[in-house]
């Protein structure tokens, strides 16, 4: 069974939030199109772990832990009895070459190594054998899964495959593993990698005010052509309606992402929904969905989370003026 949530990493949901209020330069296109592409094969891995059944296994998706002195970045890691299997999860396409612990790509030599990237987090991972307080002794492995179809490996020696699944192969060895069952050592080794389980440490770069686009748009088409009633939006472009509710804390939400290292306060939202709004109507909503924290003279707000979604349902979204959207 899956034990975590596969959910948009922080940076992409910056990134994201960064393309819908401004013009993204080239390395920015080019970081975001990355993330989009890791996200998709992301969750088609899932997805192949949904058609082949886990119910048997437990499995901790997009994780990020604290062992020791070293911060790591898990895309799947498998439990079953006294045995740990991290995937790191590929999206490539193309011809790919991987020789002498060199990867390359259309002849193109290229730094990043998968195979030496999960092997280093593997390696991270025995130590919780000795300072995780975990009492029963364990094994690593470690694959690396190109989810893509449209990739084609050589490589040049059969070693070399051992820590590696494409696509064609990657159904076989999911079976292979489904037959494993927990038991056990599997829940109690479970138990410590929650216990180093840590929030996203990715440090976002800051953002010049200057550049973001100030009011509210469509969440369906991403148009800023809005006419607002009392209690909705809607969308001049495609006709979409959102409350004026959701259209709020989608704003927060925004400058949570786009400003982190800047507290939320009302004059902030303000400024962000391009004066559209009431400032009554934004205070009211960010008392409902922010929590806020007294600091001297001053006073801020923090969320819960910066998934939309999540939030709505923690704090009971339930506006009477909501047609479609479901939470």
């Amino acid at each position: 069974m899956f034990l975590t949530d596969r959910k948009k990493s922080k940076e992409l949901n910056f990134y994201e939030v960064l393309e819908r209020r401004t013009a993204l330069g080239e390395g920015e296109r080019k970081t975001l199109k990355i993330l989009r592409q890791g996200f998709e094969g992301e969750q088609s891995y899932d997805r192949l772990w949904d058609e082949v059944g886990h119910d048997h296994l437990l499995i901790f998706r997009d994780i990020w832990m604290k062992v020791e002195n070293a911060t790591l970045q898990i895309d799947a890691l498998i439990v079953y009895g006294d045995r740990l299997i991290v995937n790191e999860i590929k999206n490539y396409s193309g011809m790919y070459q991987y020789a002498d612990g060199s990867w390359s790509v259309n002849s193109f030599q290229i730094s990043e190594d998968p195979v030496a990237q999960v092997s280093r987090t593997a390696g991270k991972l025995i130590r919780l054998k000795y300072g995780g307080g975990h009492g029963h002794p364990f094994e690593v492995d470690r694959k690396v899964a190109f989810v893509n179809p449209n990739f084609n490996l050589t490589v040049d020696t059969e070693e070399s495959k051992h820590h590696i699944i494409t696509r064609p192969m990657l159904k076989y060895y999911m079976r292979d593993v489904a037959r494993r069952r927990s038991g056990a050592d599997a829940s109690a080794l479970s138990d410590t990698i929650r216990n180093c389980i840590i929030e996203d440490p990715m440090a976002l770069p800051e953002v010049d005010v200057a550049r973001i686009r100030t009011g509210l748009y469509c969440g369906r088409c991403g148009s800023f052509k809005l006419t607002l009633d009392r209690y909705r939006s809607h969308c001049t472009s495609c006709g979409h309606q959102e409350t004026i509710e959701y259209q709020l804390v989608k704003a927060i939400v925004d400058y949570s992402l786009l400003f982190p290292q800047h507290p939320i306060e009302k004059s902030s939202v303000v400024w962000l929904t391009g004066n559209q709004l009431n400032p009554r109507t934004i205070e009211f909503n960010m008392n409902k969905y922010c929590n806020l924290v007294r600091r001297g003279r001053h006073s801020a707000y923090v969320i819960d989370t910066s998934d939309i979604n999540e939030l709505l349902k923690i704090k009971g979204y339930n506006s009477k003026y909501e047609k479609k959207k479901k939470v």
